[in-house]
């Protein structure tokens, strides 16, 4: 049985209170560079190619940043180190943002690019989270340290120079 109106004007109140109050009072903010697939040339399972291409950034307000620093991975390959960070979002300002054709449900958002602290972050996951009545209230994002040799293959406009990559 759906909760009746007055539950829901309730449950609107409650989320509009916790989510933008606590965003204006003590929030973080992030880069998102949504993935331009329309401009992009290159293939279509292995998103590798001549030139990537992603939007201008949009500004997130970040309810939550959790930020781990990578351990030190000695292998065939030398010494590898990627942070990783979850970004908890407020669902409803993600998907009312400029952003060009928000996915809701995520699976488009996994060639996005995330500016987080200065560094370069590519996505991981993005799973809606919260949900009440029929209202998603928060989006978890998981987000690993875009490496220099990731950005070998994007477009070559200068667009990732002022953040720091993993080396």
């Amino acid at each position: 049985m759906p909760p009746d109106r007055r539950t829901l004007r309730d449950i609107r109140q409650a989320y509009k209170g916790m989510m933008f109050d606590y965003q204006r009072d003590v929030g973080q903010w992030c880069q998102w560079f949504r993935f331009n697939s329309t401009a992009t040339t290159s293939h279509p399972i292995y998103s590798t190619g001549p030139q990537r291409v992603w939007y201008n950034p949009i500004t997130l307000p970040v309810l939550l940043g959790e930020y781990t620093r990578g351990e030190q991975n000695f292998d065939n390959d030398g010494l590898y180190l990627v942070d990783s960070v979850r970004l908890i979002f407020s669902y409803k300002a993600f998907l009312q943002t400029t952003m060009p054709d928000p996915d809701p449900f995520g699976q488009d958002h996994l060639n996005d690019r995330v500016v987080f602290d200065g560094h370069l972050f590519s996505v991981d996951s993005f799973v809606p989270r919260g949900r009440v009545a029929s209202y998603f209230l928060t989006v978890s994002v998981d987000l690993s340290e875009v490496a220099q040799e990731d950005l070998d293959e994007d477009n070559d406009t200068g667009m990732w120079d002022p953040y720091i990559v993993a080396s």
